[in-house]
This record gives structure tokens, C-alpha cells and sequence, in this order.
């Protein structure tokens, strides 16, 4: 008798010792996470500000130089939103977050509609990776920051919620039309996993009318980056641009179709990508 309370005291000495250590453990690996997230976010205010002094001057040049030309104003916000994209991700992340691009099919050119899968609120930053001009279909909310939002929209972005289809058409053929892409997360919002959620049609209906090229994007690794909760984390991401499918491919399809068949596309593609992580 006396041996086994003995021995169940030592079992549940062990066990509280393994909920010490894994509760330390997990602390740890919290404060690591808090000041991972403290140091890229301040580096995200820095190089952010600094982004915004040193080109502010250009781009008042610029203005001036284009007599307050709407169109071609668009253009240079375009290019500048690109190039500070790539500065966050390029540089404020540094060295905690590893990037790496691939372009399956690097002869490809033109605008045209980009489909890209959403896990993150970081996606609408790293699709700066795919380069040329292009524009975003967003919620509503970054429409109203104070600052970026002002950006956006006289680079033309698109609120989806507050265009109607007719007016998304007509918006998506005229930034075609002067070469421009247009870049679109279809599941509305982000999944915050390894799953992707059903796809919105409107953009494909879209596609399907314009006869629009449609490009794959598939983006993984960037799920906790940041987390829910704003916390980042150390982590490596991968952006994949897969093979367009062509107008002659679309018009055989119906718009469901097209969905379902880009849906599978970026399903098929980003598993195999997270068995790389």
C-alpha cells in the first residue's frame, strides 16, 4: 500500500514538473512572439514614415508637373503604392520573415484579372511581389483610413461593397483597357488557416464577359502572419504566380465554371506548397 502511494506521488510530481516545463516553454515562445511583433511593427512605422517623406517631394513634383491630371496622377499612386509594398515586405520584415516568389510562367504579359487565395491580412502587401501595375478590389474598411485610404482611392481602387455589378464591370473594362491588372482575393475574407473559403462569383461573371485573361495566385506560410490577434511571428512565405488561363480557355466555360476551376487551381497548388513549410 504504502508503495503505491508512493509511486502515484512520484507520477504526479513528474506530471506537475512537464506542466511547469510546458508551461514555461509556451511563455517563452510568447515573449519571443511579443517582441518579434514589437520590432516589425516599429520597423513598419519607420520605414513607412521615412517612405512617405522621401517621396512625398516626387510625388508633389509630379502634380504640379501633370496639371492635377486625374488619370495620369492614378498612375504614379499606383507605382507608388507598389514600390512601398515591396519596401514593407522587403525590408520591414527583415531578417525575421524569409519571402520567396515564384513566376511559373515568367513570359507571360498584359493585364488582366489576378486571383489570389486569402489567409492573411498581410496578402493585399505581398501581391506588391508580382510587379507591373495594378489595382485592388477591397472591403470597404481600408477605403475610410484616413491616410492610406486616400491613396487608394484616387489610384482607383474598388470597394466592393459599395459597387454594384454594373459599375464593377464598367470599372474593371476601363482599367483593363489602360493596362492595368486587377487583383482580387474572391473568399471576401480571410480564412486565418490552411483552408480556403467558397469563392465569390461577381468577379468571375466578370471575366467570363470581358474576356479578361485570369492569373492563379497562390499565397502560403502567411496564416499567423500576423495572427488574429496582430501578432507576428518568425515564418517563411511563399507567393506562387501560376499559368493564366487564356480568354479562348474562358469562353468555353461558363462563369461557374471558370470559379470552380480556379478555386481547384489555388486548392491543388497551395497544398502542395504547405508541404514545403
Amino acid at each position: 500500500m504504502r508503495k503505491f502511494v508512493k509511486s502515484s506521488h512520484s507520477a504526479m510530481f513528474m506530471s506537475f514538473l512537464s506542466v511547469l516545463k510546458l508551461n514555461a516553454t509556451n511563455l517563452k515562445l510568447d515573449y519571443q512572439t511579443m517582441l518579434v511583433s514589437f520590432i516589425i511593427y516599429i520597423n513598419i512605422l519607420i520605414f513607412s514614415v521615412l517612405y512617405c517623406l522621401f517621396s512625398m517631394l516626387p510625388f508633389l513634383t509630379i502634380v504640379v508637373i501633370l496639371r492635377f491630371n486625374h488619370q495620369k496622377i492614378a498612375h504614379w499612386l499606383r507605382f507608388f503604392i507598389l514600390w512601398y509594398g515591396k519596401c514593407i515586405i522587403r525590408l520591414a520584415v527583415f531578417p525575421f520573415i524569409r519571402l520567396t516568389y515564384e513566376d511559373t510562367a515568367p513570359d507571360e504579359k498584359g493585364p488582366g484579372i489576378i486571383i489570389v487565395n486569402h489567409r492573411s491580412s498581410s496578402d493585399p502587401f505581398l501581391v506588391a511581389l508580382l510587379g507591373g501595375e495594378m489595382i485592388q478590389m477591397v472591403n470597404g474598411w481600408p477605403m475610410r483610413l484616413p491616410f492610406f485610404g486616400f491613396f487608394a482611392r484616387h489610384a482607383e481602387y474598388i470597394d466592393i461593397t459599395q459597387t454594384p455589378y454594373d459599375g464593377l464591370r464598367t470599372h474593371i473594362e476601363y482599367i483593363l483597357q489602360k493596362g492595368v491588372s486587377v487583383v482580387t482575393f474572391p473568399e471576401g475574407t480571410r480564412s486565418g488557416n490552411c483552408s480556403m473559403n467558397q469563392f465569390h462569383g461577381s468577379i468571375f461573371r466578370v471575366a467570363h464577359e470581358l474576356k479578361a485573361t485570369v492569373t492563379p495566385v497562390c499565397i502560403t506560410g502567411n496564416q499567423n502572419i500576423p495572427s488574429r490577434k496582430f501578432k507576428l511571428s518568425c515564418g517563411h512565405i511563399r507567393v506562387r504566380k501560376l499559368t493564366s488561363l487564356k480568354p479562348e480557355t474562358i469562353a468555353g466555360l461558363t462563369p461557374f465554371a471558370l470559379k470552380t476551376q480556379v478555386r481547384d487551381i489555388i486548392v491543388d497548388e497551395t497544398s502542395k506548397m504547405d508541404a514545403m513549410q
